[in-house]
């Protein structure tokens, strides 16, 4: 639990300040307020630490005190109090509910309840309740205008030299009062920079720290506050994680409970087991994602989850990450191990299943031309091993969607460091990055210039070997030349996939696979697709021409095609590279791999002559790659 950490700082007295990042609008549970939302808990645990002033700053509402009926008015809003239902009536299952109720909420309505009726570990001192609301250092800023002054200013310094009370402090969105701007370095000038320089004098101010005062600095994005924030020894960094499967489980089982009035609601949230496998898939949401999940279902008298659920889930993780990360879908694999990549990809699911990390790798190269099933592989994997399955979005494919707050070109890299914690909060999760060659913000032919290009944060991500295990990255390139060399570097990327087109047999195959179901009458596979004319069709080729076939199809008013259709559909097709380019890049992949194991069995001619039984001859790779480097106009 995030809150244990600041409390270990405080008890040691090693730290008075906080920054405190990452899932910070959302619910968290108090033992005594139940589900409330960050800012309010934040408050109550302050409260509890033993603060006899809580208060908050914005600079949206400026000083705002904890106001417990505010919270229950939340509460109802979201229907999270217990028993509420659309009436505005409370039902309670049995009278020691109701008193279970009365008791959590007794230093709040300040009902009289018999001592033995209380539970001690609910009783808690009310926030700012021992204080009189009449003397300047307990209320000095009632009438503050929210924008920094002067005197907020130096108020708010005069609190915190005081020591009548002990002070909690909460700043929220602090990335509006002191965003990641190089001009706030400079000489201070205004009451914004002096300000920030103020709460930065603050971590280190031991006069504080020996009065017991606590401030608490908030933001989502550390990224996007100023980096003497980040990288000050004297305030620790605290993140709020996402909800794992035992809170989201609580959550959901709690809005079961409380339910009561409610028949639908218990129809949408089902029995015990449906409650549980929600949970699980509701992986990537925080409980406020979870709630409103709920109450679309019930609105709309469905079970929750399923369709409207993955769709939920998808723009809550591309709004969360800020565009970054794209949820995608996993699927099983094939039921045999024909395709030798299962074989690979089911070792790996069985050693994240049994926790035997020596057979879950940190990262994972695919390597092959365009259309040899790079992706469906990465959602195989997830899908065998239970993972979520993201794709990490580069610089030039998000900045329709991305949040700058300063316009100081920095954008893709702020928000990359959303989405690396995004990653690290729904682990165990595969993170597919197509087309790793282009990774970096900045397009350079020399691989040697990428690593320093790709922007640091995820270079550190992959180099975390803390996350073995958690996360597994899933990299895909047609260039494997080109690819940034971290993708090189021992014990990250060591298992390397070949996919090469298939050979006659596996066309014939795939073609027969992607056909049933959308043919009539016998269709003779081998004549279409088994002889040498079509080799070098890959998987996506194949299935562009099972859809022209069904085109040709409809536009005759039918819905299935027939052989002849399909043969048109073979001979009009152009595959998007040449030739000689595929063979290019098939060979740039061939020259990569480091097991035999990872490469095809059965392949093509113009492969097959560099592979001899374990052996793959990387001296002729090289020479045949000159060859065609020359004849297509490649620079070298």
């Amino acid at each position: 639990m995030f809150w244990d950490e600041i409390k270990r700082h405080y008890d040691a007295g090693s730290a008075h300040q906080f920054l405190i990042h990452f899932n910070v609008n959302d619910l968290l549970y108090d033992d005594v307020y139940g589900y409330l939302r960050t800012t309010d808990y934040l408050m109550a645990q302050l409260n509890l630490l033993g603060c006899q002033l809580v208060l908050g700053y914005n600079t949206a509402e400026g000083i705002h005190f904890p106001k417990v009926g505010q919270w229950r008015n939340t509460q109802r809003a979201l229907e999270l109090f217990p028993q509420y239902n659309k009436t505005g009536a409370f039902h309670f299952q049995s009278l020691a509910t109701w008193l279970q109720t009365l008791q959590r909420f007794r230093e709040v309505e300040d009902i009289n309840l018999a001592e033995q009726d209380v539970d001690p570990q609910l009783v808690r001192r009310r926030i700012n309740a021992d204080l009189a609301f009449d003397k300047e250092h307990e209320d000095p800023f009632v009438t503050m205008d929210p924008s920094p002054s002067a005197e907020f200013r130096q108020r708010l310094n005069r609190l915190l030299r005081q020591g009548r009370a002990r002070v909690g402090l909460v700043i929220d969105s602090l990335e509006l009062l002191t965003p990641n701007d190089p001009s706030l370095n400079e000489v201070a000038k205004n009451e914004v920079q002096l300000l920030f320089s103020q709460i930065q004098y603050w971590a280190s101010d031991l006069d504080i720290r020996r009065r017991k005062h606590v401030i608490l600095l908030v933001t989502h994005n550390i990224s996007d506050v100023h980096p003497n924030f980040t990288v000050n020894p004297e305030i620790p960094v605290v993140e709020i994680p996402f909800p794992n499967y035992e809170e989201r489980l609580r959550f959901i089982e709690h809005l079961h409970d409380i339910s009561d009035g409610s028949a639908q609601m218990r129809k949408t949230l089902g029995n015990h087991r449906e409650r549980e496998t929600l949970a699980g898939e509701t992986i990537g949401l925080n409980l406020f994602g979870v709630h409103d999940v709920v109450q679309q279902a019930e609105s709309t008298q469905q079970k929750a989850g399923g369709e409207p659920l993955f769709r939920y889930r998808a723009e809550s993780i591309r709004t969360f990450s800020r565009g970054v990360l794209e949820l995608g879908e996993t699927q099983r694999g094939p039921s045999d191990d024909g395709w030798y990549v299962m074989r690979i990809i089911r070792d790996i699911a069985d050693g994240m299943k049994n926790r035997d990390l020596r057979r879950v790798p940190r990262g994972i190269l695919l390597l092959g031309p365009p259309g040899t099933s790079k992706e469906y592989a990465a959602r195989v994997l997830a899908g065998e091993a239970n993972m979520t399955l993201v794709r990490l979005r580069y610089a030039s494919q998000v900045g329709e969607v991305t949040i700058n707050i300063n316009q100081d070109g920095n954008t893709y890299e702020r928000n990359l460091n959303a989405g690396l914690n995004f990653i690290r909060g729904i682990a165990p999760t595969v993170v597919f990055m197509d087309g790793i060659e282009q990774a970096s913000p900045h397009t350079t032919m020399n691989p040697e210039e990428h690593d320093r290009m790709l922007p640091s944060a995820l270079v550190n991500a992959i180099n975390d070997i803390s996350l073995h295990g958690r996360v597994i990255w899933v990299g895909a390139s047609q260039r494997p030349d080109l690819m940034p060399p971290i993708f090189r570097r021992y014990g990250i990327f060591d298992t390397k996939l070949i996919m090469l087109p298939p050979t006659s047999g596996g066309r014939v195959e795939i073609l027969r696979i992607f056909c049933r179901g959308q043919a009539s009458g016998n269709i003779n596979f081998q004549s279409l697709v088994g002889g040498a004319e079509t080799d070098g069709l890959t998987w996506r080729d194949l299935l562009l021409i099972v859809q022209r076939a069904n085109n040709i199809a409809r536009r005759s008013g039918r819905d299935t095609f027939t052989e002849g259709e399909l043969r048109q559909a073979v001979n009009d097709f152009v595959p998007d590279y040449s030739r000689e380019m595929q063979i290019f890049m098939g060979l740039l992949a061939l020259r990569e791999a480091n097991s035999r194991m990872m490469v095809p069995d059965g392949l093509l001619p113009e492969y097959q002559e560099f592979v001899e039984g374990n052996r793959v001859d990387k001296t002729r790779i090289n020479k045949r790659l000159m060859e065609l480097s020359h004849q297509l106009g490649l620079r070298n």
